[in-house]
């Protein structure tokens, strides 16, 4: 991959943590040996992965109560054992999954006393059993409303319709964990990394594995994500010599990567994310304080720059476009894992002194709306996620 640095409106972007009345503090992050974010957010809350002792929990916070959590703050507690995941549905703030030890993934809402209560809450919307083993990864369909990826230890990847607790299809083929998973901008495709070293492109609706390729050949955690509307992904992982990579590819073959780029021999996950409305790729290492950043043009990756920190990071979450600060010019906002107490904003922002909206860098974006129902998304329809006009955002604040 291409290090040149082109003429581009996102060549000075830049990083700055909040300050520290800011972050979120005294929380318990369950910091477990599967490798996952620890940490999601949507514009009204952020949870975490919390350090329950026995059985499973997590917690959502509003932005409103950041600073140090109270005391016997309310838990959302019902797994019997560690959660591994959590994710905000895209299209209800109030709505999140879960996913544990237990073998079970959970779909819970957020009650509206959240903040005032003291009890925990215990009792989900919706239980998705059938898992044998135990749960690692949940993750919502971008386009069709309730509509649930959960993988699981047993070597499958089951879509469900969270509505009716039903589920839909079992996606097959692997011979080892599944590491991670990503939806396509249409929901239509599921790709995934596994421990066995293939890349797997998948009919979520079908069943069928539509391309196969030999991935990462290190032993170590590889991480999918889907480059926007592209027909491309990009991949990181490790060399057979463990030195970390990141692989471009194009989702039609799998047969050899369009490019790799080799960054170091740091031992933690490579994290990535993808702004498909700025077309940047962040690359984040766990156990390193460093986020490098890199403008996807031309089937080629244009390093612009890095955030380097000495505080480590052991996850990040990202916030959905529809909740930056437009008017401050923020093109990404992540949730970074500080410590197993602390969970540090991070603004990515291009310096502009303009104090107009900034209609070149924030094109139309994911709105929070599903495109379609699940029953037309398991009838075949597929459709382009519905998108909003930023100046809303801009005129209004976040899209909640």
């Amino acid at each position: 991959m291409a290090s040149v640095v082109r003429s581009s409106k996102f060549r000075h972007v830049y990083g700055s943590a909040y300050k520290r009345e800011e972050c979120f503090e005294n929380l318990r992050v369950a910091l477990s040996a599967w490798d996952t974010n620890y940490v999601t957010a949507n514009p009204k809350y952020v949870a975490v992965n919390w350090n329950a002792g026995g059985g499973g929990a997590f917690v959502v916070v509003p932005h409103a109560l950041a600073g140090k959590l109270r005391g016997e703050y309310p838990l959302f507690s019902a797994h019997a054992g560690a959660v591994l995941d959590t994710a905000f549905s895209p299209f209800d703030d109030d709505v999140i999954a879960s996913g544990a030890e237990d073998h079970q993934a959970m779909v819970w809402r957020v009650p509206d006393d959240l903040a005032e209560r003291e009890e925990d809450v215990t009792q989900p919307l919706v239980v998705l059993g059938g898992h044998g083993r135990k749960v690692g990864h949940v993750v919502w369909n971008p386009v069709a409303e309730g509509v649930l990826a959960v993988s699981s230890s047993d070597y499958t990847v089951r879509v469900w319709d969270v509505a009716r607790g039903q589920e839909r299809q079992t996606l097959r083929g692997f011979n080892d964990a599944v590491l991670s998973v990503a939806w396509n901008h249409t929901g239509s495709l599921v790709a995934a990394t596994c421990r066995d070293k293939k890349l797997r492109i998948f009919d979520a609706r079908a069943g069928a594995v539509v391309q196969e390729g030999a991935s990462h050949t290190g032993v170590k955690a590889s991480r999918v994500v889907w480059l926007g509307a592209e027909p491309r992904l990009v991949t990181t992982g490790f060399s057979r010599s463990s030195c970390r990579e990141v692989c471009l590819w194009d989702a039609g073959s799998l047969a050899t990567p369009i490019s790799k780029l080799e960054l170091d021999m740091s031992a933690g996950t490579l994290m990535p994310f993808y702004d498909a409305s700025t077309s940047m790729l962040y690359v984040a290492g766990k156990g390193d304080g460093n986020i490098r950043y890199y403008e996807y043009a031309d089937d080629k990756l244009y390093h612009l720059a890095d955030y380097q920190t000495p505080d480590p990071q052991s996850g990040l979450g990202v916030l959905p476009k529809r909740g930056v600060d437009v008017a401050k010019c923020e093109v990404m906002r992540f949730y970074k894992v500080a410590s197993d107490s602390l969970v540090e904003p991070i603004s990515f922002r291009v310096p502009r002194k303009a104090e107009t909206f900034q209609a070149d860098i924030y094109p139309p974006a994911p709105a929070g709306q599903p495109a379609l129902s699940a029953d037309d998304y398991f009838a075949g329809k597929n459709a382009d996620p519905v998108l909003a006009d930023m100046s809303a955002v801009y005129r209004d604040g976040p899209l909640v």
